[in-house]
């Protein structure tokens, strides 16, 4: 288009502009090399032994529209997806989206996924780490107590609605969507752009009736302690255990 341009004007004006196409080549040439700068390798890893009375699992994870292998159950009876690099630019973990499948019978109102950044550190005692909370939902109102004192909750997003994710459905989650709370929880180490490893764990979940699933044990509210809740069998599952076992395997 600029030299199309630059061809049809009169010749007295062609010394004028003849600079032109060096200039739009040479920013070209600049974008191009920044873009070269921001794309390195990066990696994501799903840290979470799974077990067959989950309630929730991450089905898939992907960085625009791609598929990554993260260390995700795919087949039974146990076979694990690797930990593989990927090249991604700057904004990576803006297209990065997460699938979760309810494999309960009951409908989740509330979950979380947690990320943290290695980057920052290895996450242990010697080397804390950055760490973003990623929520979605509402808490029921009987769980929406702190545990500790019995207060009622001040819900970070009370603007939100409950979700209504029916069982053996998947949701999608789009990092996108906690952008803010990823580049606060950073503010003081890295950009979000120069982040390249990222451990991915499940949170908490809580059921329409009230039910929570954390770290594989299912409980119940206790009507008489606000804030505190009754754990069920370590055996216990609302529904086919072999349903989706690993998601999209039934037995």
């Amino acid at each position: 288009m600029v030299y199309e341009a630059f061809r049809r004007l009169p010749p007295k004006r062609k010394h004028r502009v003849a600079w032109v196409p060096r200039i739009v080549c040479l920013a070209l040439g600049l974008v191009g090399a920044t873009h070269a700068q921001q794309t390195s390798e990066r990696l994501v890893r799903v840290q979470q032994a799974t077990q067959i009375t989950d309630a929730v699992m991450i089905s898939n994870v992907a960085v625009a529209g791609r598929t990554i292998e993260c260390g995700l159950f795919i087949k039974p009876p146990a076979v694990v997806q690797p930990f593989t690099p990927f090249e991604a630019g700057g904004d990576w973990l803006r297209q990065m989206t997460i699938s979760l499948i309810n494999r309960t019978n009951k409908t989740i109102v509330f979950g979380a996924v947690t990320f943290h950044f290695l980057d920052v550190g290895e996450c242990s005692v010697a080397q804390p780490c950055a760490g973003a909370g990623l929520e979605f939902g509402q808490r029921p109102a009987i769980d929406a107590y702190d545990g500790r004192t019995g207060q009622p909750l001040r819900l970070n997003h009370p603007e939100r609605a409950p979700l209504d994710w029916g069982p053996e459905q998947t949701i999608v989650v789009h990092v996108s969507d906690y952008m803010p709370e990823i580049e606060a929880s950073l503010a003081n180490y890295v950009p979000a752009s120069a982040v390249t490893k990222v451990n991915v764990y499940r949170g908490n979940f809580y059921f329409a009736d009230g039910m929570a699933w954390g770290l594989g044990r299912y409980s119940v509210p206790d009507p008489d302690h606000p804030g505190k809740f009754k754990p069920l069998a370590a055996d216990y599952f609302p529904g086919k255990r072999g349903r989706n076992w690993p998601p999209g395997y039934s037995q």
